[in-house]
Parts: C-alpha cells; structure tokens; sequence
C-alpha cells in the first residue's frame, strides 16, 4: 500500500468510528437534557419526529459511497465531513425527540433544547394581540435568545399554545409584555 492509499483509509475509518461515537452519545445527551430541565411542569403535544434516522441513515450511505468513487482528496474531505455533520444534527434531534414540554429550567420542543435564563424576550406577544397585526399564527411562538438567535416554537393547537405561554410566564415573569 501506497502512503496515500493508508491516507485514505485512515480518513475513512476515522469518519466511520465518529459517525458512531456521535450515534453513541445520544443516550448521554438525552440524560444530560432532562437532568439539567429539572422538573416537567406542562408537557407539550411535539411529535416525535423520526427524521432523525433517515438523516443517520443518509449519512451512513454518504460515508460508504465514498470510498466506491474516485474524487479528489478535497471532494472526499467534504464529502465525509458533511456525512458527519448530518449525523451530528440528526444526533441533536434524537436527543430531544419525545420530551417536549415545560420545564423547571428550559423548554424543550422537537430539537429546542432553551434555558429560561438564556431567552431575552417573546417578541409575539407584542404584536399579537394589536388590531393593525394580520396573520398571526397562534400556533407557534417566537423566542428571542440574549445572543441574538431565534427559535421558533411550534405548538400542535392554540389551546396548547395558550397554556404553554401562560405557564412560561408563571415561570418566567420577566418575559411578560
């Protein structure tokens, strides 16, 4: 075998091992959420998506069609870490999957994992409610993060919705309007 030819086979085999270290950690991940939510307050109707295998899945099959072509190095590079990339998402939405709900703590809905502590605002509520305001959607809910990020929480009906805010602001009464 050629230095290159080992390269290569070295590149792969350490994809494929983090590919499944990063499939082994979801368990851990899980545990880790839920310990540092605290107590579930209200549970959310979230679907419990399983997008996230098929992505695993895609992964895996990107891995194994690497070495079935002849790229370039740079190709194979990109090819591989975006096969580790995906299963690192699909990682992060396992994790969370089936737990959505209110905690002590944080929210957690689909693959938002949210730290009360770490939410600026809910920018939907000061428009919601204004007669100027149209097509609102009261299913979901606009959260503003202090460093600027957004999440978008998604809400199975606006009765949901409805409880869902009036139990964040009992929590969280700084968030109020």
């Amino acid at each position: 075998m050629t230095i290159e030819q080992i390269l290569y086979f070295s590149m792969l085999a350490l994809s494929l091992f983090s590919y499944i270290v990063i499939l082994c950690t979801i368990p851990f991940r899980r545990k880790k959420i839920l310990r540092e939510a605290g107590k579930l307050i209200l549970p959310l109707n979230v679907k419990s998506s399983k997008k996230w295998i098929a992505i695993a899945v895609a992964a895996f099959i990107l891995l194994l069609v690497v070495p079935l072509r002849n790229y370039s190095w740079f190709v194979n590079i990109v090819l591989l870490l975006t096969a580790l990339v995906a299963t690192e998402i699909s990682a992060r939405e396992a994790s969370g999957s089936g737990k959505g709900g209110i905690y002590e703590k944080m929210l957690i809905s689909g693959t938002s994992a949210v730290y009360w502590s770490e939410v600026y605002s809910l920018p939907t509520l000061s428009y919601e409610n204004d007669e100027e305001t149209t097509q609102v959607d009261f299913k979901t809910l606009r959260v503003l993060m202090n460093d600027g990020r957004e999440n978008l929480i998604l809400f199975s009906s606006e009765e949901e919705r409805k409880l869902a805010l009036e139990t964040i602001l009992k929590l969280v009464p700084r968030l109020k309007v």
